[in-house]
């Protein structure tokens, strides 16, 4: 008991070791990175078939590269292309995944050419230029159209200042200055020749990649210059309903006392984020989740018109050389220009998972509950069950994880948490084993000689300790003696002495182990035993019987091997009796045995004495047949044992009933009703009886023995007192 609490109680200090590190929001990156891979393989689990028709992408691939030319490509051709996705397959928007951060003063000599031969006169210089002018085409093409541009932050030292990020997207900057929102120290936008007062534009660079280079989130807003603005899917999303700004949602704590950020309401819209404003990309699948159009399609009219038909346009590239390529979750290549369409199509669908702020007190209350019910229940199991209850919880960790994430869109961390059952099991297990071992090493030093290993294993396991100093026990104790040893002895060698008894012992100890018996001492040629001590046993009558009995029917072949090895065949006697004893080590400063003594160990003995007498090989009390009523019984005597004034019925088993056949069944049934008649008196009656037992077992001396007493006292009556028990006067 007292080392299952020390058990617990280290596993209980491990869990709160552990928690150190969540707490402290500094989790090892090896653990973090589990966390990250458990996060992917769920992600991946839960993906969608087929393309969301929606969005589309507008793809400047390897393809268009060929046709279109080498990137970049003239401002004119690119307002060529917004001409044709507006008037000629009337999408709903169009969003550019790419920044125009320099001006364009090339000509287009198409272009040129087209204009020369349209104009019937010479045209004006300044007229022809500005229709030549890439940048001025491009911004005619944006004008009154809902385009969204992108640009891209910069965090390095050298604070580039190149643009304009446009319209803020919070118009009270203030409520998030005490958030973790990412902060930007420079900007690479789209010339100003491009902007208007009115146009949209979105950031499409991600400062919160995870440390194994992965996106798994992409910040909603950033921090510049003291203004918060939006991404390019929150910039889309706003122009999609004509919205201007959005609105941050802020939660306090239980105390009150701090403010966290937990959703961007934009359009009616409520997008769930983090602390610092990040949204959990949903990735509906791999690349290729939504249509791909080639630029040069749509440019020369290529283009189904129904896959463009009133959907979201996401201008971008796939093509390698430009450099747009991403390390996902679903995959290690993939366009960036279609993470931001995973946004989008997360909010068209409501579907956006999140990790709030209060997510870390759950994964707390998570760690804690796994760490005290498995330091409570392991060290109080055996290994099997122990295995058992690990795998049940951890399943169960895993399915309420997984009912969260794809029902109520709750990311749960569970990497530490199934770190830490996994640490756990191990740890219960290791300081079991040790703890097990000492013990074993402990117990076998105390009882190895006495009971068999298996014993001594379970009793290292028990929860109560063994009590050495002494306790009273219902057990049930066993005599046996090897008849006529002197005699034996006188005939043999030393050598060939010990080697008898060492081959008899054995057998007769390895018969007592195989019943769970403990052996107490060997006397002599005598051998004492006892079942339920030390380690309890509701069934020790049954087990110390079925010792003896099998101890009868292994004797003959015992016997062959003796003569085999030119040794004399034995002959043994065995006293068994059921009853309260004392059990404990006993003895001197000097020695000390753990042994049984009391009144029922002295009965024991006095009926292994006694089957010399009755010339029986095992005889039983009266109190052991109660206890074990299934085994076939022949009442030997109502005696009176030297040392006691109680009489005692004695009896010997013959063998257990249901192995018993009918003839043997129906003698000893006889043979009990002769008992029975010369108990009750009647003693022409019994004879016969007797007789009949006789002829069927000749040299039964039980039989002799009353035939002998019933012509005693029919020669002689006895007085009314008579109680028909007989007196031993000896041991």
């Amino acid at each position: 008991m007292k080392q299952r609490k020390i058990r617990t109680l280290l596993g209980i200090i491990l869990t709160f070791l552990m928690l150190l590190p969540v707490i402290q929001d500094s989790r090892p990156a090896l653990l973090q990175r589990f966390e990250y891979d458990l996060y992917d393989m769920r992600l991946k689990s839960f993906v969608k078939s087929g393309q969301d028709p929606r969005i589309v992408i507008v793809d400047v691939d390897e393809k268009s590269l060929i046709e279109q030319g080498r990137w970049p490509w003239n401002r004119a051709k690119l307002a060529q292309l917004l001409d044709q996705l507006f008037d000629h397959y009337g999408v709903a928007i169009a969003g550019f995944d790419m920044v125009f951060s320099e001006a364009d003063n090339s000509i287009d000599l198409n272009q040129l050419t087209a204009l020369l031969l349209d104009s019937k006169e010479i045209p004006d210089l300044a007229t022809f230029l500005q229709q030549l002018h890439p940048d001025q085409r491009l911004f005619r093409a944006i004008q009154g159209r809902p385009v969204v541009l992108g640009y891209a932050f910069d965090r390095s030292e050298r604070q580039l200042q190149e643009g304009d990020p446009g319209m803020a997207a919070i118009n009270t900057p203030l409520m998030l200055d005490q958030q973790p929102v990412p902060q930007a120290t420079g900007i690479i936008a789209s010339v100003d020749a491009l902007h208007s007062q009115q146009s949209y534009s979105g950031f499409f660079d991600n400062p919160m990649v995870d440390s194994d280079g992965v996106y798994r989130r992409v910040p909603m807003l950033q921090r510049y210059q003291g203004q918060y603005y939006p991404s390019l899917s929150l910039a889309i999303w706003l122009a999609l309903f004509e919205e201007r700004q959005a609105v941050p949602e802020l939660e306090t704590d239980i105390f009150g006392q701090h403010e966290a950020l937990v959703a961007i309401n934009a359009a009616g819209q409520q997008i769930p984020v983090d602390r610092s404003g990040a949204v959990l990309v949903p990735y509906r699948g791999g690349q290729g989740s939504f249509p791909y159009i080639s630029a040069t399609d749509v440019i020369t009219g290529q283009a189904d018109p129904a896959l463009l038909k009133g959907v979201i346009v996401l201008i971008g590239t796939s093509a390698a050389g430009l450099l747009d390529l991403r390390v996902t979750p679903v995959s290690s290549r993939y366009p960036g220009v279609e993470v931001h369409a995973n946004i989008l199509s997360g909010l068209l669908d409501d579907r956006i998972a999140s990790e709030p702020d209060y997510t870390q007190g759950v994964e707390i209350l998570q760690i804690l509950i796994s760490g005290i019910l498995l330091s409570i229940l392991i060290p109080r199991s055996s290994v099997m069950f122990s295995t058992v209850i690990t795998l049940v919880w951890s399943i169960c960790l895993v399915g309420f994880n997984l009912y969260a994430w794809q029902s109520l869109l709750w990311v749960i961390p569970l990497g530490y948490t199934l770190f830490l059952v996994l640490m756990l099991y191990l740890f219960q297990q290791t300081t079991g084993y040790f703890f097990e071992a000492r013990n074993i090493k402990l117990l076998t030093g105390q009882f190895g000689h006495y009971i068999p290993p298996e014993v001594v294993q379970e009793l290292s396991r028990q929860e109560e300790g063994v009590h050495l100093s002494g306790e009273n026990r219902d057990m049930t104790v066993f005599f046996s003696d090897v008849r006529g040893f002197t005699q034996i002895s006188e005939q043999l060698t030393p050598q060939q002495l010990s080697r008898m008894m060492n081959i008899y012992l054995t057998e007769m100890t390895h018969i007592i182990h195989q019943q769970r018996g403990t052996v107490d001492k060997y006397i002599g040629d005598a051998v004492m035993a006892f079942w339920g001590a030390p380690l309890q046993d509701e069934e020790h009558a049954r087990h110390g019987l079925d010792t003896a009995l099998q101890m009868l029917s292994q004797l003959p072949q015992l016997n062959r091997r003796l003569v085999a090895a030119g040794l004399p065949e034995v002959k043994i006697g065995i006293g068994l009796h059921s009853g309260t004893m004392s059990v404990g080590n006993m003895g001197s400063e000097f020695r000390m045995a753990y042994t049984v003594m009391g009144d029922a160990v002295n009965l024991a003995s006095r009926l292994e004495g006694l089957t010399k007498f009755y010339g029986c090989p095992l005889l039983v009390s009266g109190e052991l047949r109660a206890r074990q009523p299934d085994y076939l019984y022949r009442s030997i005597d109502w005696a009176r044992v030297k040392g006691r004034s109680e009489p005692v019925a004695l009896f010997q088993p013959m063998a257990p009933r249901n192995a018993a056949d009918s003839d043997l069944s129906e003698q000893v049934r006889l043979f009990n009703q002769a008992v029975d008649l010369y108990r009750e008196r009647q003693w022409l009656a019994a004879s016969p009886l007797f007789q009949q037992w006789l002829a069927v077992y000749p040299t039964d001396g039980v039989a002799q023995l009353y035939l002998q007493r019933i012509a005693q006292l029919q020669s002689s009556a006895p007085g009314e007192d008579w109680d028909a028990v007989f007196n031993h006067e000896q041991k």
